[in-house]
């Protein structure tokens, strides 16, 4: 697998992912499939998979999104995963290799730019991973050329930060210790960059797409078994992962104590369960 050179206008988000943000999400692949799953489920009942498809997984990460889709489009179907991290695609890699499953393809490349093979798939799907490219409507225009006609886009993004504590959480409680990085501008790429239905509906227009569809999508998501694993993957995500990684020890033993404060209330009798609020985006190439 030839591996992606962090250049062009989405640089930084390369050299993002392939930093400890994609060790991060590699070590956590197991708590976050779980975390994120029934989402990601969600969008693609909204993709209306069937047997015999096509499908562009974007933002594929370690690919349980991927082996799931190809379940779904059947040995006589065809799924290829693209990410812009290494780390989460040799795992993936790895994955796919004890499956067996010559219907499954990866590929480190950035999809906003790739030269895919026009008009050659029924499906594109992303579990969070469309709302990092700098240019959006260049990217989804990019991505529309490799969908046939009347092939479907299906993806699952963020609501706003304040409908979503898991995160907003520990951003608030770090804050009060250490300098909060630069937040992103209204439209800089990001988690949150998705979360106006309006913008998100413009922008997949603008691409050349129809009948776009934005399906408020609230969960509550399930975390570790308790809070102290919460906790731990909390600090170790996020904006704020490297500024609390680098804090001195007794700065994360009270960031760590005052999120497990303000999480308290979340734990259930079958582990802790933290609210969020996603869309459920759909789209068609006409």
């Amino acid at each position: 697998m030839s591996r992606l050179k962090p250049d062009g206008l989405n640089a930084k988000q390369i050299e993002f992912w392939n930093g400890p943000a994609g060790d991060s999400w590699t070590e956590f692949m197991d708590s976050q499939d779980r975390m994120l799953g029934p989402l990601g489920e969600a969008a693609m009942a909204a993709a209306n998979l069937a047997s015999g498809h096509r499908v562009i997984d974007i933002g594929c990460g370690c690919g349980t999104t991927t082996l799931e889709l190809a379940q779904r489009v059947g040995p006589s179907g065809h799924v290829l995963g693209v990410d812009i991290s290494t780390p989460m695609l040799d795992r993936a890699g790895q994955r796919a290799s004890l499956e067996k499953n010559s219907s499954i393809e990866f590929q480190n490349s950035d999809a906003a730019t790739h030269r895919f093979a026009p008009q050659s798939f029924d499906r594109v799907f992303s579990r969070f991973g469309v709302m990092f490219f700098a240019d959006p409507v260049a990217a989804f225009a990019n991505i529309r050329t490799a969908l046939k006609p009347a092939g479907r886009l299906a993806f699952v993004c963020w609501q706003p930060l304040d409908l979503n504590p898991w995160m907003a959480t520990t951003l608030s409680v770090a804050a009060q210790y250490l300098e909060r990085p630069e937040p992103p501008g209204p439209n800089d790429p990001g988690p949150f960059a998705f979360r106006e239905p309006d913008r998100v509906t413009a922008i997949l227009t603008e691409a050349g797409f129809s009948n776009v569809t934005l399906t408020p999508n609230p969960q509550a998501l399930a975390f570790e078994a308790d809070i102290a694993g919460t906790v731990n993957k909390l600090v170790q995500l996020g904006p704020m992962a490297q500024p609390i990684a680098q804090a001195p020890e007794d700065v994360q033993d009270q960031i760590r104590a005052d999120v497990a404060s303000s999480i308290a209330d979340y734990l259930t009798g079958d582990g802790v369960k933290i609210d969020s609020a996603s869309w459920i985006v759909s789209a068609d190439n006409p």
